[in-house]
Order: structure tokens, then sequence, then C-alpha cells
């Protein structure tokens, strides 16, 4: 039940639904986009990350999904934003709640 309700999450964000039904909007609100942007990339990678391949069209959803959100770069792209925005503990803080997102 809890990946089905991810699942419809994850499609309502890629949709490109209002904010008030993006599932990211609360990491996102009163940042500059690129905070936003990384912040969600954080929480679906994470959540990818930690899915079992348990077939071969499963491990392909994750392998696409990977390659969608660029998580393989996402550590890279998430140090850039910490050090640019290192005194904006606003942008820190929802850099760090993606991940327990």
């Amino acid at each position: 039940m809890l990946r089905f309700k991810f699942y419809v999450l994850l499609a309502l964000a890629a949709s490109g639904v209002h904010a008030e039904e993006d599932p990211f909007a609360d990491l996102k609100k009163g940042h500059p986009k690129e905070v936003g942007a990384v912040a969600e990339r954080i929480a679906v990678c994470n959540h990818f990350a930690g899915e079992e391949p348990y077939d071969a069209e499963r491990r392909q959803e994750i392998a696409d999904a990977m390659k969608k959100y660029r998580c393989g770069r996402l550590d890279k792209d998430e140090a850039g934003l910490r050090k640019r925005y290192k005194d904006n503990p606003g942008v820190l803080e929802a850099l760090q709640k993606a991940h327990d997102w």
C-alpha cells in the first residue's frame, strides 16, 4: 500500500500538477527553483535506491527512474547547492528533509 501511495505521488509530480497538489511542495516552498528540483530528486532517488529489483521488469523500472532523475550525479549536485547556500539554513534544512521524506 505504501508503494502504491508513493507511485501516485510520483505520478502527480511528474505530470506537472499544480503546486498545491505537488507532493514535494513543502520541500520546494520558498526556495530557489534549483533547490526544489534537487530536493525532489533526493527524495525520488532515495526511494528507488531502496527498491528491490525482484524481476527484470522491475529492475528496468528502477534503472529508468535512476537515469531520469540523474541519481548518479545527485551527490555532486547537492554538494554544489550546499556550498552555494551554506549561509541559508532554510535551504540546508530543505535538502536534509528531502533525505528523510
